[in-house]
């Protein structure tokens, strides 16, 4: 690298991470990341501690589907998936589910004070029953009653503002609570993020998966995409299977306010400060509108 583009380099990089100063970006990591790697928590705490040292307001939200099996494993619960694929989960599932999460939200914030994050910063929903974002039953006949999978409503939380605003280092997980306050639903970690986002008004959705991002025919990274570009690709069946509702949930997200949704390989080394702080960046962009 020459002098010159080095130059033009650290100016990219400073132009980027100015615009994500005091803005908040909100972070979905999944649990079968965290169960594959004893260091997937260090490598995406040291990128969250770089962001939140230079301005930046972050929101983690993680999943826990391995860690969740596991538990119920342990409480000789059986676990079942309905026709969408998603967990059926029974009251007394959810209990378990609630304790697995918490678990694994404390370990997690954990997992960033010993990165380097400031402990007073670091905020998880399992010591604030008012992080919980409120959820509907995904099945309204059943109401919750035996099954406890809800849907995510992308309603303001006070509550949530107020620590962005004191730029808190949020930790979430993806159990709700209902429109009664009491009933306790487990929700997709994916829905839960994006409704996290929307609420609070996001820059950006980092989906930080296993996967580079969507991928063309000839197995290529699309670096950014609107819903008429995802439209024509599936179609002609190049996003097609599990990729097409994540490729819809996406560009809905953005149609409801936030910046941009970014599906991206965690397991590429500083993916995520790739992607927020160089042009180029990582993954695929979803936007409103691809000029």
């Amino acid at each position: 690298m020459t002098r010159s583009s080095q130059t033009e380099f650290v100016a990219e990089v400073m132009d980027e991470l100015e615009a994500y100063r005091n803005r908040t970006v909100v972070m979905k990591i999944g649990g079968n990341a965290i169960a594959e790697d004893d260091q997937f928590l260090a490598k995406i705490g040291k990128q969250v501690r770089f962001l939140t040292s230079n301005g930046v307001r972050v929101v983690v939200v993680h999943g826990g589907g391995p860690q969740i099996d596991e538990a119920l494993r342990l409480a000789n619960i059986p676990t079942a998936k309905g026709k969408d694929g998603r967990r059926i989960t029974t009251p007394k599932a959810v209990r378990v589910v609630h304790k697995a999460m918490n678990a694994l939200n404390l370990q997690i914030a954990d997992a960033l004070v010993k990165v380097g994050c400031e402990k007073a910063r670091v905020v998880p929903a399992a010591k604030i029953k008012s992080l919980l974002v409120k959820a509907k039953p995904s099945d309204p006949v059943d109401g919750g009653k035996q099954n406890r999978v809800g849907v995510p409503q992308p309603t303001t939380m006070p509550e949530l503002g107020k620590l962005i605003a004191q730029d808190k280092i949020i930790v979430l997980h993806c159990v709700c609570i209902g429109t009664d306050g009491k009933t306790v639903f487990n929700t997709n970690a994916d829905d839960y993020a994006m409704a996290v986002a929307i609420g609070v008004k996001a820059k950006r959705l980092l989906l930080v998966t296993n996967v580079a991002g969507v991928l063309d025919k000839q197995g290529q990274c699309i670096p950014v995409m609107d819903a008429d570009i995802a439209k024509d690709l599936i179609q002609t069946g190049v996003i097609s299977g599990g990729m097409i509702p994540k490729v819809e949930s996406a560009l809905s997200t953005v149609e409801h306010g936030v910046g941009g949704v970014v599906i991206l390989d965690g397991f590429v080394p500083w993916s995520i400060l790739a992607e927020m702080l160089t042009h180029q960046g990582q993954g695929t962009l979803f936007r409103m509108r691809v000029v």
